[in-house]
């Protein structure tokens, strides 16, 4: 149907954040300057940042690299940290149709389903 939105996307709520993010589940890699990547679990992504799952411990201000399928790696800094979940920020964020691309194509399969 025309002007339906896709139920899964959802508008973030009162944090200040402005972008569509989308539950995702993928596999990627981050590494901070001078270290060895790692291997991380995404399961929220927008065109401003994402939130990932890592053993790795990153310092929140850190900048990071990260590597989204398909797409060369990524700058980001760590804002926020709570046990092994991190929630990071784009330095320059994600074209809207590149973030809407990756959403759809990680989307997390629904557990009713």
């Amino acid at each position: 149907m025309l002007g339906t939105r896709n139920p899964v996307i959802e508008k973030a709520p009162s944090t200040g954040r402005g972008a569509q993010r989308a539950p995702v589940r993928a596999n990627a890699r981050f590494r901070e300057p001078g270290f060895n990547p790692f291997d991380v679990e995404l399961f929220d992504l927008s065109s401003t940042g994402f939130r990932m799952i890592t053993f790795a411990r990153p310092q929140i201000g850190k900048h990071i690299w990260v590597n989204l399928p398909g797409l060369q790696p990524l700058e980001a800094i760590v804002r926020r940290g709570e046990g092994n979940n991190y929630g990071c920020e784009f330095v320059s964020p994600l074209h809207p149709s590149i973030a809407e691309h990756l959403q759809a194509k990680l989307r997390r399969p629904d557990r009713g389903a």
